[in-house]
């Protein structure tokens, strides 16, 4: 064993915390050279191409990952969910960049709560979720407005691809009306109608008629 060696493992077990001391410092000077490093992480050029985004987009998302240490591989996975399916993955990014800036990104979760509600309770789709939720902050009414969003969504089949639809209205600042149609088959409206219905047949083949009465002597 090499004399420098000998001596570095004998001040560890003459001082147990000094290996910890140790361990920390190689630990932040990691985090530091990551945080600071120019060259992109190699899980963000693979991200980059498998959506074809741009150098620009890919630097700018690794700039942004590098900073969110503590959550950089949640991060980069709920950005995979995030762009998966989307027809336009680096706008649906650079909404997700600024978020990380703003530090509002909750993963696959948008920052605002209701459209997070209502997003689990229509299923919609991560794409979807989060281009609603960039357009309401720009609307001046976003909590009726997302109500009356909610009246077309129940009464939908395609919930997330409706959203999508509704979103260039919103993002010219037109009025949502709420809707009165009837809703489709397969829809939340729908559903919700059938299982009354269900239960309804249910109790009343349950409560029906009585046993037969006793013959007469």
């Amino acid at each position: 064993m090499p004399p420098h060696e000998y001596h570095r493992m004998m001040a560890l077990y003459q001082n147990p915390e000094l290996g910890m001391t140790f361990t920390q410092q190689q630990a932040e000077q990691y985090e530091h050279e990551k945080k600071n490093n120019t060259t992109m992480e190699a899980e963000v050029i693979e991200l980059a191409h498998h959506f074809n985004l741009t150098d620009r987009h890919a630097r700018m998302l690794d700039e942004q990952l590098k900073k969110r240490n503590d959550t950089y591989d949640d991060d980069l996975a709920s950005m995979y969910e995030i762009l998966k399916g989307a027809k336009n993955p680096a706008d649906l990014l650079m909404v997700s960049i600024r978020w990380m800036a703003e530090g509002t990104f909750n993963g696959i979760k948008t920052p605002n709560p209701e459209v997070e509600k209502m997003a689990k309770k229509f299923k919609l789709d991560a794409p979807s979720a989060c281009k609603l939720a960039e357009v309401l902050e720009s609307r001046s009414d976003p909590d009726d407005d997302l109500r009356k969003v909610s009246s077309h969504l129940e009464r939908s089949n395609r919930p997330s691809a409706l959203v999508m639809m509704m979103l260039k209205d919103l993002k010219a600042g037109n009025p949502v009306d709420e809707s009165k149609k009837a809703p489709a088959i397969g829809s939340y409206l729908h559903k919700k109608e059938m299982d009354k219905e269900r239960r309804s047949k249910s109790r009343g083949r349950g409560g029906g008629g009585g046993g037969r009465g006793r013959r007469s002597p």
